[in-house]
């Protein structure tokens, strides 16, 4: 007889509503991890994910640090990055650079959002 296994999606982490830290009411940061760096330029590649409970939001921010590029890995966000204004759907993709504006975020749905965030540092 032919066995055949197929392959099992494997879900996003779901958080609850105390996983991380509070960065801003309805708003915890998860911090996932660091590593050093093989591309040229970044010393470190640090990943989190920035958990949003319904309406939870986060306000528009200083200058970034770091390239960055960021993800919904759950749920949806309506995103202001820079003069960019777009609603971040699971499994879209944008990027920041190091200098522009820290972007703001929304999530006005009634389920929990998940941006992920892959820091690119420099120092």
């Amino acid at each position: 007889p032919l066995l055949v296994a197929l392959p099992t999606p494997v879900a996003a982490k779901t958080y609850g509503p105390t996983d991380g830290k509070e960065i801003f009411p309805g708003v915890r940061l998860v911090e996932l991890g660091t590593r050093d760096s093989h591309i040229k330029g970044y010393k470190k590649i640090a990943m989190e994910d920035v958990v949003y409970q319904p309406k939870g939001s986060s306000p528009l921010g200083d200058v970034m640090a770091d390239d960055m590029v960021c993800t919904v890995t759950e749920g949806e966000l309506q995103v202001t990055a820079g003069d960019m204004k777009f609603t971040a759907k699971e499994g879209d993709v944008w990027s920041c650079g190091k200098g522009s504006t820290k972007e703001a975020a929304t999530n006005n749905g009634t389920v929990v959002a998940v941006m992920r965030v892959i820091n690119l540092k420099t120092e």
